[in-house]
């Protein structure tokens, strides 16, 4: 009878927590989406921080064990501003990025901010530990944090944040600081489009961009992306492709970009048009494109040795400085780059333009990269034997393979074992569904499948410091 009792206690309860939970979770799967995205977004990312979170909570439950061994119970110091009310939740339900047509390589973030009073207080401290300065603007202040690829703006309702790979240009990101900021050009309607696609995405992480829809999830013992791009319908991929693989290659790698679509070569130029790498090799990346028919594969298989001539100096009886020359053996990677070329040329191209020299292409100077060429293609590889091979024809134009415990072995770099000594395939393929969609789909798994692929990456590389 007692036992009765408590079930009609505890089980009322239970479902009542239930229920409590399942409207917390209906109302910010929402309300978390509204006032943080701009109206004009042109490409949107949601990180599902809370299904993240939710996911690692039973990932725990399921695995205690593993988390036992490898939480740290000592306490740490905390940062000496930490303990002030910020006044904002820079962890929130979600966090949204997005990007604009008319801002390029930027992307944004915006946060409600709770409590202004403690917010400017947290801010000042903040910017002053990033060594950054505070500067004003119309309608609200903003600061450039050291390192200047971030750069944050703040009125009394809501924080922006701005990030670009390099050095970030305030004149560009200005407007979108003052719609955000002043104009609040945010979507605050539930009912709109993206809001209502970004309310029904249940991946932990989903890109959104006119009907491109990819979906990222963090599972146990892999992370699997999967979804359809969308691209312009004229665009030409070949629907079938023949390769050259190398078997039991540590990394596999095929790309055919189809230069036969102009729009592709156009895509290729602008993208590589800027590169300090090609611009300190004196090649201009038109003239390349020009040669190339877009494909490009690489492929990393074993190891090799090559001599490099270190040279020094030193003084003779009669003190005059003398050139020495010592041969040094070193073991490199086997490595081969296969560039698809649609006319000869590119090798007299890239020595005409002093990349190649006595076969060896210079403009990479950690490897000795020998040149050769067939009708079709362009090699460079660290070898100057041509790898085993075997033939297969496949219908994706991108295709990407990778066992890390064999490119640990092949591909030597500092403290590499931490990352690949904690992963074990990569495979990534990509290829025409119809015209105007392009299917992508990937897995990249880590060594053990019972733990969620975040926790083993995190403990991972933490207990390796």
């Amino acid at each position: 009878m007692r036992l009765k009792k408590i079930v009609k206690i505890v089980v009322p309860i239970i479902i009542l927590l239930g229920i409590v939970y399942w409207g917390y979770k209906f109302i910010n799967n929402t309300s978390s989406l509204l006032g943080v995205v701009h109206k004009n977004a042109d490409a949107v990312v949601k990180i599902d921080l809370h299904g993240i979170q939710e996911t690692l909570v039973l990932d725990a439950l399921s695995s205690p064990k593993f988390y036992y061994d490898n939480i740290s119970f000592s306490s740490s110091k905390k940062e000496k501003y930490s303990t002030l009310d910020k006044g904002i939740n820079l962890k929130p339900y979600t966090v949204v990025l997005y990007t604009l047509n008319n801002v390029d390589n930027t992307v944004f973030s915006t946060f409600p901010i709770d409590n202004f009073t403690g917010f400017n207080a947290y801010v000042k401290e903040y910017i002053k530990n990033k060594k950054g300065k505070i500067q004003d603007a119309e309608g609200y202040k903003y600061a450039v944090l050291e390192k200047s690829k971030v750069c944050i703006a703040w009125s009394s309702k809501n924080l922006a944040i701005a990030a670009t790979p390099s050095k970030i240009d305030i004149t560009k990101v200005s407007a979108v600081f003052t719609d955000v900021l002043v104009d609040e050009k945010l979507i605050t309607d539930k009912n709109n489009n993206l809001i209502e696609q970004l309310k029904n995405a249940k991946d932990h992480v989903v890109y959104l961009k006119g009907t491109s829809v990819i979906g990222l999830n963090f599972e146990d013992g892999k992370l699997a992306v999967s979804g359809q791009l969308e691209v312009d319908k004229s665009s030409v991929f070949s629907k079938e492709i023949t390769v050259n693989s190398v078997p039991n290659a540590s990394l596999q790698m095929y790309l055919d970009y189809s230069f036969a679509d102009e729009n592709h070569k156009k895509d290729f130029i602008s993208t590589f048009k800027n590169s300090s790498f090609l611009q300190k090799s004196n090649l201009q990346i038109d003239s390349i494109a020009k040669y190339s028919n877009g494909f490009f594969s690489l492929v990393v298989s074993g190891k090799t040795k090559q001599q490099d001539t270190i040279i020094t100096y030193d003084y003779d009886d009669n003190f005059n400085k003398v050139e020495k020359k010592t041969i040094q053996e070193k073991e490199v990677p086997k490595m081969y780059v296969n560039l698809g070329v649609n006319k000869n040329g590119l090798p007299a191209y890239l020595q005409e333009q002093g990349a190649i020299e006595q076969g060896v292409f210079t403009a990479l100077p950690i490897y000795n990269f020998y040149v050769s060429s067939a009708t079709k293609t362009s090699l460079f590889a660290t070898t100057k034997n041509n790898p085993k091979t075997a033939i297969f024809k496949s219908a994706n134009f991108l295709d990407i393979t990778a066992d890390f415990s064999k490119l640990n072995n092949d591909i030597s770099f500092p403290k590499s074992d931490l990352l690949f000594g904690l992963l074990n395939t990569l495979e990534v393929k990509a290829n025409q569904v119809k015209p105007g969609v392009v299917g992508l789909k990937g897995t990249l798994s880590a060594k053990r499948d019972d733990v969620n692929i975040i926790t083993q990456l995190f403990f991972g590389l933490e207990n390796a410091k």
